[in-house]
């Protein structure tokens, strides 16, 4: 009874999932159309720049700046350990020895918890959640994740705001052996660590990773010697920062591919959600089927198919209605898709109740 108690129980968590996924899908769309137009807009007035002087006859307008990074400061700093060097920014890195929960669950719908200690990087998991006690993480630690940035870096006669230093990549690693250590810690493999030679729950290892970028391409809009947003007509705003020198063309074809490669993850991410949520609406008939030796199995993963096709179809027909407007053509080919799958799920529906009664008397 437990059993189908909980499979019931999660129809509602399928409903949410399923409203959830469509909302998604639907601002996913809208926010894909706004995103084309935007970047063809910035396409069609951007200035490409031949050097990197600052020009008042381009003021308020996009410009694409390409040339040499240069850090006026001195050196970025972190107090804490009385580390710096010469960039435009350095990263601090902590990573906490922890417990992490992960599980798995049967064809019979029980979970088990499984607990392994390891390193993780700036984040502490909630062991407070966990569904077993025994695995406790401490709350906080004393030293976290931060990020130092110059006061001056340049692109030429340009300076970079401080938001766009800040959205610079840190992926060279800086050696710790020179910082100040704290009492209980000890420089070994690179990280500044209170753990020993075998870490216990509660010890960090610290690290550093700073930006190492020659080059810098920027395309924004000029505001006096210094960079402001790009603001479309469609109200998104674009301030694009690469390293290396890129041409107008590479760089709108960069926003172009970063655009795409998110209107497909959050497009994944609905889908899925719907069709999580058709199966948790169907889970209890798989479940009730279950009591039925070799039925149960076979039902549950006729229902799963089903529910994987009705979950498909329901994407295709939200990001159809959401497209048809602006693209009339591709919606009309998610609309055929979406009959082609109905004829699917009818023909799977037959099928299954006409192999049933067969079974079921096999089963006898």
């Amino acid at each position: 009874m437990e059993k189908i108690k909980n499979s019931f129980g999660g129809v509602i968590a399928g409903i949410v999932m399923i409203i959830i996924g469509t909302i998604l899908l639907w601002w996913n769309e809208g926010e894909n159309v706004k995103n084309i137009k935007s970047t063809n807009e910035l396409e069609k007035v951007a200035i490409e720049l031949k050097d990197t002087k600052v020009d008042s006859k381009n003021e308020g307008k996009a410009v694409l700046v390409a040339g040499d990074l240069n850090v006026i400061d001195d050196s970025v700093k972190d107090d804490e350990f009385m580390l710096s060097i010469k960039t435009a920014k350095l990263s601090r890195y902590v990573d906490v020895y922890q417990w992490e929960e992960t599980s798995d669950t049967d064809s019979d719908g029980h979970t088990t918890y499984h607990y392994e200690k390891k390193w993780v990087t700036n984040h502490i998991n909630d062991s407070s959640n966990f569904h077993e006690s025994g695995h406790d993480n401490p709350k906080s630690i004393r030293y976290a994740f931060m990020d130092y940035s110059a006061d001056t870096v340049k692109v030429g006669d340009f300076k970079l705001t401080d938001e766009q230093v800040n959205g610079f990549d840190t992926e060279e690693q800086l050696s710790g052996e020179n910082a100040t250590l704290p009492e209980g810690y000890t420089y070994k493999d690179g990280y500044v660590t209170n753990a020993g030679e075998t870490p216990e729950v509660g010890n960090v290892r610290i690290y550093w990773k700073y930006n190492n970028w020659k080059e810098v391409t920027v395309l924004a809009v000029q505001k006096g010697d210094t960079f402001a947003d790009f603001v479309s007509k469609e109200g998104r705003h674009i301030n694009y920062v690469s390293e290396g020198r890129k041409t107008l063309a590479d760089a709108i074809q960069s926003i172009r591919s970063g655009d795409k490669m998110m209107k497909w993850l959050f497009r994944g991410i609905g889908a899925l959600l719907i069709i999580f949520g058709y199966m948790a609406i169907l889970n209890p008939l798989s479940t009730l089927a279950s009591f039925v030796p070799i039925l149960g199995g076979i039902v549950g993963g006729v229902l799963n198919l089903i529910a994987f096709a009705i979950g498909l179809a329901h994407s295709f027909i939200v990001i159809a209605i959401a497209w048809f407007r602006f693209r009339p053509i591709l919606a009309a080919c998610l609309l055929a898709g979406v009959v082609l799958l109905v004829i699917l799920i009818v023909t799977l529906i037959k099928k299954n109740k006409k192999e049933q009664p067969q079974q079921v008397a096999e089963a006898k």
